[in-house]
């Protein structure tokens, strides 16, 4: 209940690959082959893929990057996006803005400079800024590591079934007398009725 609904990175670059194919067709672009480098399994991801647009001819491949010339293009000109947008961020926490150094390395967890950023960024309450996916596994061991320990409650913890268990006493007998609010008749009627 408390936590975020995941979604991995397979899932956002399978989004966002459908959606840029998209984006394009709408723009009037005739497109006729498309080549991808592959998230998950090449195979089920090209079939999502032709499934999504069957009148383009679409190439899904591991390392496709290192196969074909347009996909090295393609990720070098991503590269160098990602990196001017990181060059101008503007924290969503503004507090942070003039505070928090902005050499965060390429984001690679091999990149000892990421990690030299995730170490120092750390806040030990509140984690790190918005920008940070908490949920990668580097910056999991570092607030594993670092950070103020914290017991969420959670949909597991809550008692099965009836939510009312709750609002009842350990004996199952709820003593507690109701507010006159609600007993008396304040004509309060079902929208449904109206």
């Amino acid at each position: 209940m408390l936590r975020r609904t995941k979604y991995s990175l397979n899932a956002l670059a399978h989004d966002a690959t459908i959606q840029l194919i998209q984006d394009v067709l709408e723009r009037g672009v005739p497109i006729t082959k498309v080549f991808v480098d592959t998230v998950g399994p090449p195979e089920s991801y090209q079939r999502k893929l032709q499934e999504l647009f069957p009148k383009i001819s679409i190439v899904v491949a591991k390392k496709a990057d290192s196969l074909y010339p347009i996909v090295s293009a393609a990720s070098i000109c991503a590269k160098v996006t990602r990196d001017a947008h990181l060059s101008h961020w503007v924290f969503a926490e503004r507090w942070l803005q003039d505070t928090i150094s902005k050499e965060y390395g390429s984001g690679y967890p091999g990149d000892p400079n990421t990690i030299k950023w995730l170490r120092s960024s750390i806040d030990p309450v509140f984690g790190y800024p918005g920008i940070i996916r908490f949920s990668w596994s580097t910056c999991t061991k570092l607030l594993d590591e670092r950070a103020v320990k914290v017991g969420w409650a959670d949909d597991e913890d809550a008692p099965k079934g009836n939510k009312s268990k709750f609002f009842t006493r350990s004996n199952g007998v709820d003593s507690r007398q109701r507010s006159k609010f609600f007993s008396r008749n304040r004509s309060i009627q079902l929208a449904s009725s109206l």
